[in-house]
């Protein structure tokens, strides 16, 4: 493959318009739409009528925590301790796993525009190397791993903390979904994606759980003259098979509405709310337990975030990001199942040059579990941050 290093081989500058502030998101959220743009920043090498674009960041975090919390890397609410002895807080340490590489290729193909894209970070076991997305399409035709069809992509605070406030769907599954691009600019898209269910067996009964069949999901995506609103939705079943006697099957589904809008020159709000029975499975949470009589059953969840992200300057930026959850626990869960949760967080940004920042961030957890017991977690991040 012959290039010409002087035409094939370039640095992608920010917009002009953009001063030192990067695009909102842009420094984190890949776009699973087909009609989205590439993002701005990255080594770009032209081979023909392709386009290869090298992209990603790395990033180190010094995170201080003021009380105990499983989750040390990032900031999840139900990994805080709510029953017997807490260990002391005041633990501090350093890492550098959101660090991460991506590829995406674009160009021509017979059938339509072709693009491939694949995405890692070093959120591995033992800070490996891992997949986060890895996905083609062409047209309306996208196949492989990205953001759930359920979630909207484009409605994320940005944080510091990896975690990102709990209270809506966020999680990345192999699927095969059909796009369509409607007047105007609104598109919708359904899915089939791979199920993943953590389900709670009666106690005292072994068996496995099973998938009877894959996710449905859709996303409807309307746009406006201050930003976008969507409407997503799921549909699936979860299945437990004890060792002696039938199969338990419990019907799934939910529904997200979220939406982002422009306020005041650069600043923007976002709000989302989900409801349904096992929606907890979009965010590593319980999708089915056992009630009072052993039987299987999906648990409900309502989930509700809220933020918005103001610009002091062109340097200088900050979010505050609120999301509160309540999962309606069957009667036969176990003890230890998160049944509310909060968090809170807020930062402050300083773009310090086109292609890096640092930032505090201050995060502030709450637990409830089934047994009326909880706990709270507060925690302070100092992350700095290159662009490639």
């Amino acid at each position: 493959m012959a290039l010409s290093l002087a035409k094939a081989l370039v640095l992608a500058a920010p917009e002009a318009s953009q001063g030192t502030t990067p695009p909102a998101q842009d420094q984190d959220v890949i776009p699973s739409s087909p009609f989205a743009p590439p993002p701005t920043k990255g080594l770009v090498l032209q081979t023909g009528d392709f386009t290869w674009k090298f992209g990603g960041y790395i990033k180190v975090d010094l995170i201080h925590d003021f009380d105990d919390i499983g989750s040390t890397d990032f900031f999840d609410p139900r990994t805080i301790p709510t029953t017997g002895a807490v260990e002391p807080g005041d633990t501090t340490h350093l890492q550098a796993n959101q660090t991460r590489f991506n590829l995406d290729v674009r160009g021509p193909s017979t059938a339509g525009p072709f693009r491939g894209f694949f995405e890692g970070d070093f959120y591995g076991t033992d800070g490996s190397f891992r997949i986060r997305h890895a996905f083609g399409e062409i047209e309306h035709v996208l196949g492989g791993k990205t953001w759930t069809t359920f979630m909207d992509e484009e409605a994320m605070p940005e944080t510091l903390d990896f975690e990102s406030p709990t209270a809506f769907p966020l999680v990345r599954t192999a699927q095969i979904r059909w796009s369509q691009k409607l007047e105007g600019g609104d598109y919708f898209a359904m899915a089939l994606e791979d199920p993943a269910s953590e389900v709670e067996p009666p106690p005292g009964v072994t068996g496995e759980v099973k998938e009877p069949w894959p996710d449905l999901t859709g996303r409807y995506h309307w746009l406006n003259p201050l930003g976008h609103v969507q409407l997503g939705l799921f549909t699936g079943m979860a299945r437990f098979v004890p060792d002696t006697g039938g199969e338990d099957d419990a019907l799934l589904w939910g529904v997200n509405v979220s939406t982002k809008l422009k306020t005041w020159e650069k600043d923007y709000a976002i709000a989302q709310v989900t409801y349904g029975d096992g929606v907890g499975r979009y965010r590593g949470g319980i999708t089915a337990a056992p009630d009072a009589n052993g039987d299987l059953e999906a648990v409900p969840i309502l989930g509700l975030m809220g933020s918005y992200e103001h610009h002091w300057s062109e340097k200088y930026r900050s979010t505050l990001a609120y999301s509160w959850g309540e999962a309606d626990l069957p009667g036969g869960a176990q003890t230890s199942d998160s049944q509310e949760v909060q968090y809170l967080a807020a930062n402050l940004i300083w773009q310090f040059a086109d292609r890096a920042w640092v930032g505090m961030e201050y995060l502030y957890g709450y637990n409830e579990t089934f047994d009326d017991e909880d706990g709270t977690a507060n925690r302070l991040q100092f992350s700095m941050r290159f662009d490639l």
